[in-house]
């Protein structure tokens, strides 16, 4: 028979074990202090009306077959294509006639196809504010034997979201001239493998960036805070990176990934059941039945998360049926899901800068 008192103490130090480890994960969910945790309610139903009604209006800047946002990058985006140079032309001058400071990670890196120059873009729009909400997208296409992969979920769509997102929402943020975060849009090169994807062999723009990061702030804070004599690494100001990814195919389903964020995923699915309600979108994405952190995927936000950067990670949960198939084209998008995403998206963004809708 057991010893009663053996046991007695082996259960009080599972339980302070289980006390301190409770704890230790705490303290990493606290890294970061969201500015607005509880956005699900900021905006009131009429508020709500009014960015549905925008969004209904400005909607064919994501028509698949000619929306001026969409349309120009559903076409091959392979490092060094013409079509990956328009899509950087593309964000690049969007962004920039909407007033957001550009400033370009150009790197050489090594490859299973020798080095190979890349280029993440980033556009702020407040580079001196003290904070910064971070959505961010890969933008280059994979190489796949056999023919032209366009990857139109992965992540022509997403991109073209986060450029609807600062247009849409342009007039708004011109508005909050005194808040003390910004705006802030990555597009990240070189997410894809060349080969098979590994640790070295994949994310080749989120590492060079996060590491940079770490250490420096970004071109365009630093000439924002041109007086100051020393400038904090720029991973400092993110308080929320939102990565998007896999978006815009009809069985896109999306899920609490992150712990650190859990709470941010449960109240963007409140924020999602309000529009439902109010019939702005046509169903549910936020599967809030999968308990957070169930499922991992590896993509741009792991160098990220290692920094203990708080990242909202918006992958399609599970991947669509065209995942890295040729057949990710426009004909694998649904236009119901892209216009809901993007209301949810806009809808995310007005709620969390608390933009006088």
């Amino acid at each position: 028979m057991m010893n009663l008192n053996w046991l007695s103490l082996q259960l009080l130090a599972l339980t302070l074990w289980a006390v301190v480890a409770q704890a230790t994960l705490q303290d990493k969910l606290t890294v970061r202090a969201f500015s607005n945790p509880h956005f699900a309610d900021v905006l009131n139903d009429n508020q709500l009306k009014r960015l549905a009604s925008t969004a209904h209006k400005e909607s064919s800047w994501l028509d698949i077959k000619k929306g001026e946002l969409l349309s120009p990058v559903l076409v091959p985006r392979q490092i060094g294509s013409p079509g990956y140079r328009a899509t950087q032309d593309l964000i690049v001058t969007t962004l920039g006639q909407l007033g957001y400071a550009i400033s370009w990670d150009n790197f050489t890196t090594p490859t299973p196809m020798g080095d190979v120059k890349m280029s993440n873009i980033i556009a702020t729009k407040n580079p001196s504010a003290a904070k910064r909400l971070v959505l961010a997208a890969h933008y280059e296409s994979k190489i796949v034997p056999g023919g032209d992969f366009i990857g139109a979920t992965d992540s022509a769509v997403p991109v073209a979201m986060i450029l609807d997102i600062a247009k849409g929402l342009a007039g708004l943020i011109d508005k909050q001239t005194d808040s003390d975060i910004s705006l802030q849009m990555v597009f990240f090169d070189g997410e894809e493998a060349f080969e098979q994807w590994t640790s070295t062999d994949s994310i080749y723009g989120a590492r060079h960036l996060a590491e940079f990061w770490e250490h420096n702030p970004d071109p365009a804070t630093v000439a924002a805070l041109s007086g100051a004599t020393e400038h904090r690494p720029e991973l400092e100001r993110v308080e929320l990176m939102v990565l998007m990814d896999l978006i815009g195919a009809p069985d896109n389903m999306f899920a609490a990934l992150q712990i650190p964020t859990a709470d941010i995923f449960t109240q963007l699915s409140k924020l999602e059941k309000r529009l439902q309600s109010a019939e702005y979108i046509d169903r549910l994405y936020m599967n809030t039945a999968m308990p957070p952190g169930a499922a991992g995927v590896e993509d741009d936000h792991l160098p990220f998360i290692e920094r203990n950067i708080p990242v909202l990670h918006l992958i399609s949960v599970p991947f669509p049926k065209v995942w890295h198939k040729l057949s990710d084209n426009a004909e694998a998008l649904d236009a119901t899901v892209i216009a809901d995403m993007s209301l949810i998206m806009r809808s995310f963004v007005a709620s969390y800068l608390r933009l006088h809708v």
